[in-house]
């Protein structure tokens, strides 16, 4: 009995903060004002608050490549913040709440909710807005349901109001990414990185060209793992062979894209191992036509000896009946214009970033 009484006054020692955001994406901001509020208290409750609607809307008006979940958001901060145990990330849905700066009584409602259900009683709400204190105050000090998850001291401070070490926004993140990449997390950065993909002739240099690109633009390349498949096993490859291979494959442009810097830069897309099936096996392989269906690069550079092989006109009907558009550059190995492609590939790449 005495321990579970010493328990219960170490626990009512304990100083447990909150903070409320969309986190959409997460920025730097966010993460130095968390590590300020977190210094405050002894744990730190970030709560990430989803609506489908305003997401989705969010979305559109961004230049995202993807977009994140409330999952996504949630584990945003979960790796952000996974060396820090005094951090704990929370989910609140907003959904049926009028937006902002109306539904406060309704919003105020869904939070004790989510405090009540957790088991969780907060001494101090965190801030950046000063026009959000009263509201606070208004909703969450001095009302008699609220004993139970609020510090009858209830305290509201705002921190980093003026952003003095980050002049960041999520709005001016989703607008202008590749202006402001530095403030965006490395976990976050995979929803904007731009993929380009190098297709086109066999033998013209297209990883050549691959590496070249990630050594210009700084960032990461993912291999054609069909050649590597070969070289440790055989060089006739059968239907499941390439079903190993398109999943290997998406693995090496997923770890790409995680460690880009603004773009990644393929050596191969799923076309062209649809191809590569066709030839090999005489029929489409359906696992690669479900990664061709579900997934998009934003350029694609094919790279055209001009020869009118097998491969070619296969590979550009494949291009036709997906409707995938491209851009095509002669390749003229006698002509030794390798230059050339490389010149006009930078050249489409640093004109889509400008767009």
């Amino acid at each position: 009995m005495e321990r579970n009484s010493e328990e219960m006054k170490n626990k009512e020692k304990i100083k447990n903060g909150i903070v409320f955001g969309k986190f959409y994406p997460l920025h730097i901001g966010h993460v130095d004002f968390i590590q300020k509020a977190v210094g405050m208290v002894d744990n730190l409750y970030v709560t990430v608050c989803t609506d489908k609607e305003r997401d989705i809307n969010l979305f559109k008006e961004s230049k995202m490549k993807k977009m994140p979940t409330a999952q996504d958001r949630i584990k945003f901060l979960e790796q952000t913040f996974k060396y820090q145990d005094n951090i704990k990330i929370l989910h609140l849905n907003e959904e049926g709440i009028p937006s902002y700066p109306n539904g406060w009584k309704g919003w105020s409602d869904r939070v004790r909710e989510l405090l009540l259900k957790n088991n969780i009683k907060i001494d101090t709400i965190f801030t950046n807005e000063t026009q959000d204190v009263e509201n606070y105050r208004k909703n969450f000090i001095n009302l008699n349901d609220v004993k139970e998850i609020f510090n009858n001291e209830l305290e509201i401070i705002t921190t980093d109001i003026a952003r003095n070490n980050f002049r960041i926004s999520a709005t001016e993140i989703r607008r202008n990414p590749y202006e402001n990449w530095i403030f965006i997390p490395k976990y976050v950065r995979r929803f904007f990185a731009l993929k380009v993909a190098i297709i086109g002739s066999e033998n013209a240099g297209k990883t050549n060209l691959t590496h070249k690109l990630a050594n210009y633009f700084n960032t990461s390349f993912a291999r054609e793992h069909r050649k590597e498949f070969i070289k440790n096993h055989s060089k006739i490859l059968g239907y499941e062979d390439y079903n190993q291979i398109v999943h290997k494959q998406n693995q090496e442009i997923i770890n790409s894209v995680k460690n880009s810097n603004k773009i990644s830069i393929m050596d191969t897309e799923y076309l062209t191992l649809q191809t590569y099936s066709l030839i090999d096996t005489g029929k489409e392989n359906k696992e690669i036509q479900k990664f061709i269906k579900n997934s998009n690069f934003d350029i694609i550079i094919y790279i055209d000896k001009n020869n009118n092989s097998r491969f070619d006109n296969q590979l550009k009907k494949l291009l036709e009946k997906y409707n995938i558009k491209y851009f095509i550059l002669p390749f003229n190995k006698k002509k030794n214009n390798f230059t050339e492609v490389y010149n006009k590939s930078t050249e489409i790449i640093e004109n889509y970033i400008g767009k």
